[in-house]
């Protein structure tokens, strides 16, 4: 069991282009019994998980009970909770997984329950640290931008994210969630993108360990993206992946190589996952 765990983190890209060619089917194409029987047979490969706003397991519950085909029922919605926990910030779920978790009944003080569980869960010092990680990430960018004061407290992350990644790993969404204490926001994507400062001297190691993490799926490929291209953007290259606004494209047949060599869905592709999301 051991060796297979590890199989399936090293082979997170390859899990995540699946995931991208079945949301191609399922939204784009709209074959969505094709795309249900791709994801059944993929979930018995690996382990539940929520990707970037496909959030492809919850999408597969969702769709096979409008279908009335088995997707595993209790066990399966129980499986669930751990990957929309960190998004749980107000004790509620969006209707359509509050309607599904009653129908199998499992009332929401049940979800609350576990929710609370897997908030036990975490890092506490990780969370504390980041906590503070976060409202430094922010003092002095906002409302006006302040540039010494804000450089001293990138550098005070930088040293903290070394400092983690020394000793616990990357902090990801499942040991430290996405909101904080007095409910901070913590994307990590901003954070890292943030890191790419020039004046990082770090940046390097940073650049290393991130991918490295990323391909194990500790971390997002869109929140390494996104520091990678920071950094070509404040270099006047090209963008890598052409994750940062306005940022320089000259190829973008070779920024699709890029991303799929990471896991992240096409230029076209993700243009549309974003519509979708906005119109909820």
């Amino acid at each position: 069991m051991i060796i297979s765990c590890q199989i399936r983190k090293s082979d997170h890209t390859a899990y995540l282009n699946r995931v991208n060619e079945i949301d191609n089917i399922y939204r784009i194409k709209s074959d969505t019994l094709t795309a249900l029987k791709m994801y059944q047979n993929l979930f018995k490969k690996y382990p539940p998980h929520n990707s970037h706003l496909i959030n492809e397991y919850q999408t597969y519950i969702i769709i096979s009970d409008k279908y009335n085909l088995d997707f595993g029922g209790k066990e399966s919605l129980y499986k669930l909770i751990p990957l929309v926990a960190p998004n749980w910030k107000y004790n509620r779920l969006d209707k359509d997984l509050f309607d599904l978790y009653k129908k199998y009944g499992i009332d929401s003080l049940e979800v609350e329950n576990k929710v609370a569980d897997w908030k036990k869960g975490l890092n506490k010092k990780l969370v504390d640290s980041f906590s503070i990680a976060f409202f430094r990430n922010q003092e002095f960018r906002m409302p006006k931008y302040i540039e010494k004061q804000q450089s001293i407290n990138d550098a005070k992350n930088a040293k903290l994210f070394v400092w983690t990644f020394s000793n616990y790993g990357f902090p990801s969404l499942q040991k430290i969630g996405l909101w904080g204490n007095d409910n901070i926001f913590m994307p990590m994507g901003n954070m890292l993108n943030h890191m790419a400062g020039l004046d990082n001297k770090n940046y390097p190691y940073f650049k290393e360990k991130v991918f490295e993490y990323m391909k194990k799926g500790e971390c997002t490929p869109e929140a390494y993206a996104e520091m990678i291209d920071k950094r070509a953007y404040m270099e006047g290259k090209d963008c890598v992946y052409c994750t940062v606004r306005n940022s320089r494209v000259s190829d973008s047949v070779q920024v699709n190589k890029n991303r799929y060599e990471i896991g992240m869905p096409s230029l076209k592709h993700s243009k549309r996952i974003n519509a979708d999301y906005l119109k909820r």
